[in-house]
């Protein structure tokens, strides 16, 4: 694959995070208040305080945008501590691009966008600081992680159609950092053209024809999805503090 050209945006211009945390949990079922995962409890406070606070931590964030229902702002707020970070909260859309798109809007001036997935707990600094350098110098990179279980095509019915090659496949994670113009641009495209629904923000890249870079993701990383995933939050959070 050919390298793409380096993006042109200022390297040491602003940096903003934007942290999802709008959704609804319809697969949860009952942890935290309303059976919101993001409040269940992980470690003693709320899972979305996590990621929050990595994301405060990060010297290149000068501002995070919190996306959230209304009622959660003053929680949200709450939870960043004494962290010297701007925090903004603004309310989510029906859609997670809608929810990304009215963070974009908060925060016009930021050159680099972090995107993060509030139901992604234990995200390591390390991880945050990889992808901001490789967008600085390709525009655009996501966190991805190799698949290893076997992968089969299957019809309507569940009958198999073929085994899928997975050498060449990854799963991606949050967060997925931009050149703010660029990611600005993509879901302003999106937007005009009302195309199907994106499940990230790179989807909304990729159909501007612009390339997506990949950095090595983080098992560790995983989504908060259903109490199983929860269940395997706290064991990770435990070993990490019984091991420091």
């Amino acid at each position: 694959m050919p390298r793409a050209a380096p993006s042109t945006t200022d390297a040491t211009g602003p940096t903003a995070a934007i942290l999802l945390a709008a959704g609804r949990s319809a697969r949860m079922g009952g942890p935290g208040p309303d059976g919101d995962k993001l409040w269940a409890d992980l470690g003693g406070e709320p899972l979305i305080a996590h990621s929050l606070r990595t994301l405060a931590s990060l010297e290149a964030v000068a501002v995070i945008v919190l996306v959230a229902p209304a009622d959660r702002h003053l929680m949200l707020r709450s939870l960043a501590g004494e962290a010297p970070v701007e925090l903004r909260a603004v309310e989510g859309g029906a859609r997670r691009q809608d929810s990304v798109a009215a963070g974009l809007a908060a925060v016009p001036e930021a050159a680099w966008v972090l995107v993060h997935d509030g139901a992604r707990p234990l995200l390591s600094t390390g991880l945050a600081r990889r992808l901001l350098d490789a967008a600085r110098e390709h525009g655009a990179a996501i966190p991805a992680v190799p698949v290893a279980d076997t992968l089969k095509r299957v019809d309507g019915a569940g009958r198999v159609i073929e085994s899928v090659d997975r050498a060449p496949l990854r799963a991606v994670q949050t967060p997925q950092a931009f050149a703010g113009d660029l990611l600005r641009r993509a879901h302003d495209s999106s937007s005009e053209g009302a195309p199907a629904d994106a499940t990230d923000d790179a989807v909304l890249v990729e159909r501007l024809g612009e390339p997506v870079w990949t950095v090595e993701g983080d098992a560790r990383n995983l989504k908060v999805t259903t109490p199983v995933d929860l269940a395997l939050a706290r064991a990770l959070l435990a070993t990490a503090n019984d091991a420091r």
